[in-house]
Formats: structure tokens, C-alpha cells, sequence
């Protein structure tokens, strides 16, 4: 479907500089107080599942899965997606299955989204880990531009994995995350470098004996920042396998989560408990177990 321009917000780089975007998908509310899809543009690699009425979501919340029909990542791809939650939507985004980062034996590969909820709004864009294979590399970019009033979840998370026959680790996972208001003044920001090796060495204090690592976020101005980490911290106190970080966002813009866990399954437990702490405190409500 193409929608009207003006579901979209307008790029904030020049047009002759602007990457190509391969999925955009724009959230508004109806007057029945549902969230639907207002706008989407969505190609190759994507998929977009048609929304969805999850149990124990907000009533109002529309979920949908937006899918790689290629297999993963590869060498030399350059991915950006695109959400936008108009004013009171209530929109859930996953990609429904753990994404795959191939073997890169030449040029890395990039994966930017960008992420940007307007007064009222609730975007949740939580994906399942990427898999990261030998000789990966790959650098995830995440954007936010933050309007007052809105509330965003976000997590990018990452683990390993060799396959039968195979042997070494990634190259390198660079992780940049930038959270901006309208006027383009930055909030917060979050970068992380790892390389393959790092991990590999398994040193204390860089990652140790832990195999898989994930930033979750809660992005939003006035919220009750001191009871949201309690509640964390509460939440998040018995899982097996696991070491978190707990902390404030600066200028007000909400909390932080860091987890590393020695595998794959430590790590969706952890990124569950995360997220259901999290929407039980906005809501009064927590989700189910991921849908599949």
C-alpha cells in the first residue's frame, strides 16, 4: 500500500544522503481507541504480518511481526526500517524469530532503525536476538526521536553461534543507539564495540564466560524512574545464568537495562522478565511468554 507522505515524518538527513529504507510502518489511532497500521511501504527482505489482538495487551494495542524473507543478514547489506506511532497509538513490534548475521568474508553489513513516537504514543519494538555466525560483522543502529508524553521499548540483543563443521567467532557487533527529541537535541546514547576475540578471552570485566548480551530500554520523559528500577531489580533478581545492569537514563528520558547471560535461552528469560516488568508498570498488565 502507498501511503500519504505525510504518515511518515520527514527524514532527518538531506534526501541525496538518505539510505534506502526498505520498511516503513506507520501507527495511528482510530476513534474506537484501537491502533492499526496507517501507512506501510515494505520490501524485500521484509514481511509484514497483518496486526494482531494479543492476550493481556493493552486493548488497544495492535501487534504485528515484521519477518526476513532472506534467510538473515548478509555481506554487504545496508537494512533500515522505518516505525512511527501517531499521537495514543499503541503499537508491538517483534521480527517473530531470532535473526540470523551470516558469515561476512568481505564488507560488513548495517542494520539502522529508526523509531519515532509522538505525544501519548506506546512503540514497543522488541526483536528476538541476532545470531551471530563465524566472521559476522555487523553494526545495528538505533534512532529514537522521543515527543513529549511518548513511551518507547527497545532492545538490541545479540548470541553466538558455530555451526557443525565450523569453527572461530564474529568479527565484530558495533551498537549505536541515539535518543533525540523533535528539535533534534540529544537525549541519551549508547554505544557498544565487541569484537569476536573479546569474547572469546572470556575476560573479566568485558564479558567473562557469557555468551549472549542485550540493551533494553524504557524511553519516555516523566516517568516514575525510581519505581521502575525497584521494580527491576525485583523482577529480575532470581534469574539463573544472568548478570544486569539497572540504571537511569540522563535528562530524564527513562531507564536502562543491560543483561548477559551464558547462552541463547538465558538471554529470551531474561529479555521476557525484562519486558514484563516493564508493561505490567505501564499497564497494570504483564504480556505473556513471546508468541511465536
Amino acid at each position: 500500500m502507498n501511503a500519504p507522505q505525510t504518515l511518515f515524518p520527514p527524514a532527518s538527513l538531506p534526501p541525496q544522503v538518505q539510505p534506502a529504507v526498505q520498511a516503513r510502518i506507520a501507527f495511528n489511532k482510530a476513534p474506537s481507541g484501537a491502533s492499526y497500521i496507517s501507512g506501510q511501504q515494505v520490501g524485500y527482505p521484509f514481511h509484514l504480518g497483518r496486526p494482531l489482538k494479543l492476550p493481556d495487551d493493552p486493548a488497544g494495542m495492535a501487534a504485528v511481526y515484521l519477518q526476513s524473507c532472506s534467510g538473515g543478514i548478509f555481506s554487504g547489506e545496508d537494512l533500515h526500517v522505518q516505525l512511527h506511532a501517531g499521537p495514543g497509538s499503541e503499537a508491538h513490534v517483534s521480527t517473530g524469530a531470532a535473526t540470523v548475521a551470516h558469515s561476512m568474508l568481505e564488507e560488513s553489513a548495517r542494520q539502522t532503525v529508526s523509531l519515532s513516537a509522538q505525544a501519548g504514543a506506546l512503540l514497543e519494538y522488541l526483536p528476538m536476538a541476532t545470531i551471530l555466525f563465524p566472521r559476522a560483522k555487523l553494526i545495528s543502529r538505533v534512532n529514537v526521536v522521543l515527543h513529549p508524553g511518548a513511551r518507547v521499548m527497545l532492545c538490541d540483543a545479540f548470541c553466538l553461534h558455530t555451526p557443525l563443521g565450523n569453527s572461530g567467532v564474529f568479527d565484530f557487533y558495533r551498537a549505536e543507539l541515539e535518543i533525540r527529541d523533535p528539535s533534534g537535541q540529544l537525549l541519551a546514547g549508547d554505544r557498544l564495540a565487541l569484537t569476536g576475540q573479546d569474547m572469546a578471552h572470556q575476560k573479566p570485566g568485558v564479558s567473562d564466560h557469557f555468551q549472549a548480551l542485550a540493551t533494553f530500554m524504557l524511553v519516555g520523559q516523566g516517568l516514575p524512574v525510581d519505581a521502575l528500577k525497584a521494580a527491576l531489580r525485583q523482577g529480575l533478581s532470581g534469574l539463573p545464568d544472568s548478570y544486569l545492569g539497572i540504571s537511569a537514563l540522563p535528562n530524564d528520558c527513562g531507564v536502562s537495562v543491560r543483561i548477559m547471560t551464558l547462552d541463547a535461552v538465558a538471554l529470551r528469560n531474561g529479555l521476557h522478565a525484562t519486558w514484563a516488568s516493564l508493561r505490567k508498570q505501564l499497564t497494570g498488565v504483564a504480556p505473556r511468554i513471546r508468541r511465536k
